[in-house]
C-alpha cells in the first residue's frame, strides 16, 4: 500500500461503530492513515464536495439517506477516490448493486476484521491507479493517433503539392523540349552539313530525346501519386503489344550481339481487354533494362496464362537475360524511386531509377505485381502478372494464331 499518509473519510452515523472502523484502521501497521468522520448524510456530501480524502468508508445505513445513494451521488459530482460500503447485513443483492453503482468493495461489518480491511483498502487503491493509468495511457494513444493523423494528412497534401508541380514544371520543358527536337530534326535534313556539323547535330537530338524521356517519367510518375492517370480498356492483342517492343529493340540488341528470343505460350494468344499503352511501357522498360545491362548472351521474353476464369485471364510476363545481375540488398529497394543498383550502375549506364518505380505501380493499377529473381554476375529475370479481361463471346472476333517467335 502507499508509504504516504492517506486521508480516510468514514460516513456512519452509528459512533460506536465508527469507532470500531478507526480502531481497525489504527492496528493496520503498514499505513498511516488521517482519518475524518462524518457522522450524516450531509455532511458526508460536504466532505465529498471537498476532494480532501482518498478512500471512502460509507456505511450502507445513514439515517435520512443510505450508503448507496451517497455513493451514486458522490460519482455523479466527479468523486475519483475509490468507495468502499460497509453494512450490518450479508445481503448479496445488495452486494451486487452496489458493484453496479461503482463501488470498490462491499463488506459486511460482522466479519470485518484488520487483515480484510487492510486487504479492502490496497487492492482498492491500487485498482483505482491502475484505472487512471490505463485512462492515461489510452489519452496518450489517441493524441498520438490524432498526432499521426495530422502527420499524413501533411505529408499527402505535400506529396500532392509535389506532384502537381512536377506535374506543371514537366509540362513547362516538355512544350520547348519539343522544339528542339524538332528543329535539330530538320537540321539533319540539311545535306549540306559537313561531318562534324552532322555529328554535332545527331548529339544534340539524342540528347534532346533523352531528356524528354526523363520528363516523360517524372510526369507519369507525378500522375500516378495524383492519382490522375486513368488506364484505357481496349480490345488489344497483348502478343502484337509483345512484337512491336522487339521491333523497337532490335537494332540496340543486334550492336550488342545479343540474341532475342520471344515465347508466347498457346493460352496467351488472342484478344482481351484492357491497357496496350501501359502494358507496352512497362515491357519496353523492362526489355530495355536487359539490354542495357547484358553485354554477351540472350535475352528472353515468355508471355503465358498463369491464371484464367470465364470473364478473366491473368497473364504472366517475362524477361530474363544473362546480364550483370543484382545483389540481394539491391533487389530489395530496386522499385523504389530514384534508385539503382549502386551508384556505379548509374554512372556506367546512366538512368534516373524512375523507370521500374512506374512499372510497379502501373502494374499495380493493372491489378498484377512485380518482381525480380536475380544473382550477381549470372542474370536477372524480371517477371509481372496483369489482369485483362476476356471480351464478349458475341463479340469476339476470330482469333488469328500466333506463330512463336525467336
Amino acid at each position: 500500500m502507499d508509504s504516504r499518509e492517506l486521508r480516510v473519510l468514514i460516513a456512519d452515523d452509528d459512533e460506536d461503530d465508527y469507532l470500531i472502523t478507526r480502531d481497525l484502521l489504527l492496528q493496520i501497521g503498514r499505513s498511516k492513515f488521517h482519518m475524518d468522520w462524518a457522522p450524516s448524510y450531509r455532511t458526508a456530501l460536504e466532505a465529498i464536495h471537498s476532494n480532501q480524502h482518498d478512500i471512502y468508508l460509507f456505511d450502507y445505513r445513514l439515517g435520512e439517506g443510505d450508503g448507496l445513494e451517497l455513493l451514486r451521488e458522490a460519482l455523479a459530482r466527479g468523486c475519483k477516490a475509490p468507495i468502499i460500503l460497509l453494512t450490518g447485513t450479508d445481503d448479496w443483492e445488495t452486494d451486487v448493486e452496489a458493484m453496479k453503482a461503482g463501488a470498490a468493495d462491499f463488506l459486511v461489518k460482522g466479519h470485518l476484521d484488520v487483515r480484510l480491511l487492510e486487504r479492502s483498502i490496497r487492492y482498492a487503491i491500487e485498482r483505482k491507479r491502475a484505472q487512471e493509468e490505463l485512462v492515461e495511457y489510452a489519452n496518450e494513444i489517441e493524441r498520438k493517433n490524432r498526432d499521426l493523423a495530422q502527420a499524413v494528412r501533411v505529408a499527402q497534401e505535400a506529396t500532392k503539392l509535389k506532384s502537381q508541380f512536377l506535374a506543371n514544371v514537366s509540362h513547362e520543358i516538355r512544350t520547348p523540349m519539343n522544339g528542339v527536337l524538332g528543329m535539330t530534326e530538320l537540321l539533319l535534313l540539311d545535306a549540306s552539313l559537313n561531318d562534324e556539323q552532322r555529328d554535332y547535330a545527331e548529339t544534340a537530338h539524342r540528347s534532346a530525346e533523352a531528356l524528354l524521356d526523363i520528363i516523360d517519367s517524372i510526369l507519369d510518375l507525378s500522375k500516378i501519386e495524383a492519382g490522375k492517370l486513368q488506364l484505357e480498356t481496349v480490345d488489344f492483342s497483348p502478343a502484337e503489344v509483345v512484337f512491336e517492343v522487339l521491333k523497337l529493340i532490335s537494332g540496340r540488341a543486334r550492336s550488342k550481339g545479343l540474341e532475342v528470343t520471344c515465347r508466347i505460350a498457346p493460352g496467351a494468344e488472342g484478344q482481351f481487354r484492357g491497357d496496350p499503352v501501359r502494358l507496352r511501357q512497362v515491357l519496353l522498360n523492362l526489355v530495355s533494362n536487359a539490354i542495357k545491362f547484358t553485354e554477351r548472351g540472350q535475352v528472353s521474353v515468355r508471355v503465358s496464362a498463369a491464371e484464367s476464369s470465364y470473364s478473366a485471364i491473368q497473364m504472366l510476363f517475362e524477361v530474363e537475360d544473362t546480364g550483370i545481375g543484382l545483389t540481394p540488398e539491391a533487389r530489395a529497394r530496386l522499385f523504389e524511386p530514384f534508385v539503382q543498383a549502386d551508384g556505379s550502375i548509374t554512372r556506367k549506364y546512366g538512368g534516373t531509377g524512375l523507370g521500374l518505380a512506374i512499372c510497379k505501380q502501373l502494374v499495380g493499377m493493372m491489378d498484377g505485381k512485380v518482381d525480380v529473381d536475380s544473382e550477381a554476375g549470372v542474370g536477372s529475370r524480371f517477371w509481372f502478372t496483369v489482369r485483362f479481361q476476356k471480351p464478349d463471346p458475341a463479340s469476339r472476333p476470330d482469333q488469328v494464331a500466333v506463330e512463336e517467335a525467336t
